[in-house]
């Protein structure tokens, strides 16, 4: 009886083992394990959509040029006896640049200052003698050969006197041209010649840049080179000068695009009183093409590519809801919203890429 009763009570304490084991193993499944009636909730940021007006830019990277880049020859041969300007040196039309002795210069000229002086006689001689003959061919009083003669020799006399006269102003051409002047404003870029040395008709002798004004010169793609016109305002800023804007304008739009790059040639000239920029700066470009007032504006980190689409999320009441959106002008951080979002929506800017339509969030 004692043995039964022992079996009992056994057997009812291992039951009871039985379930509580059991027991603890739904508790650690369920604590563990993720509860499939409690839904997910994906952090994410949002960006409270607002009004304001955005610009469509067109924005490039060019190199700065002087309005003039003149590279100053010679137009007579010689040697440079004097240089009276350095690099750096403003100038003005018309400022001595290089001197080319002009010994031998002088001596041609008043060689052929003289040599005009014999025409000159020679000529008015034969003039003389022809208008005698002249008269006396009226009266049959000199035969025709004589008269004819003396017609030959007025016309010879006048061609040398011609010839001796532009033989001078060609000597006076070349002593000007021993004294080398600059032909506009601006400053010596650059001096190609040293004292003593031996020039010839077309050799460099200084280099004057004008950079009153300057000229950023760049190349803008198919898509950008419609929205741009001769005479639109653009900003201008250098490394140089971080602190500081210059403006300008569209002067020049190439027709063509350059075959190698595919790109369109653009000037933009900016008014530089003060020379501040320097020719060969790397400058960048922002040229203002149209505006858009009271735009919805959207930042542009909230974008996302799915299925070859641009879409957006919008929040609401804790759900993230899915968007496709009519887009405007663009700028660097914004792009306008057209149709598919009202102002004052939260739009997600972080976490978009782990959503779905009608998935909850939880903002950060």
């Amino acid at each position: 009886m004692l043995r039964i009763k022992l079996l009992l009570v056994v057997a009812i304490l291992s039951g009871a083992f039985n379930q509580g084991c059991g027991n603890r193993e739904t508790s650690d499944e369920g604590s563990n394990g993720v509860e499939i009636d409690s839904p997910s909730h994906i952090p994410v940021q949002t960006h409270v959509i607002q009004r304001g007006e955005v610009v469509d830019l067109v924005r490039a990277t060019g190199t700065l040029f002087p309005l003039h880049d003149v590279l100053i020859s010679s137009q007579t041969a010689g040697t440079v006896i004097k240089i009276y300007v350095h690099v750096g040196d403003p100038v003005k039309k018309g400022t001595p640049l290089v001197q080319i002795d002009p010994e031998l210069k002088q001596l041609a000229l008043e060689q052929a200052e003289a040599n005009l002086m014999q025409a000159n006689a020679a000529f008015e001689k034969a003039a003389k003698d022809f208008a005698r003959n002249e008269k006396l061919q009226e009266t049959n009083d000199i035969s025709e050969y004589i008269f004819e003669s003396a017609r030959l020799q007025k016309a010879s006399a006048e061609a040398a006197y011609l010839t001796a006269n532009a033989t001078v102003k060609m000597a006076r051409r070349q002593l000007a041209d021993a004294r080398i002047t600059s032909p506009v404003n601006g400053l010596v870029a650059a001096r190609l010649v040293e004292l003593g040395s031996t020039v010839a008709p077309g050799v460099p002798i200084v280099k004057v840049v004008d950079i009153s004004q300057v000229k950023v010169k760049f190349g803008v793609a198919e898509k950008d080179i419609v929205k741009i016109e001769k005479g639109q305002s653009a900003t201008v800023s250098v490394d140089s000068y971080e602190q500081f804007f210059f403006s300008g304008k569209v002067s020049s739009v190439g027709p063509q695009a350059n075959l190698s790059s595919r790109t369109f040639p653009i000037e933009v000239l900016i008014d530089n009183p003060k020379l501040q920029l320097k020719a060969g700066m790397i400058a960048k470009v922002e040229i203002a093409t149209r505006t858009q007032k009271d735009a919805l504006l959207l930042p542009k980190n909230a974008l996302l590519e799915r299925a070859n689409q641009t879409i957006i999320y919008i929040v609401k009441d804790g759900t993230a809801r899915k968007r496709i959106p009519k887009f405007g002008i663009e700028t660097r951080d914004y792009i306008a919203i057209l149709e598919g979002v009202e102002a004052g929506e939260e739009v997600v800017v972080m976490g978009q890429e782990n959503l779905a339509d009608g998935v909850e969030v939880i903002k950060k």
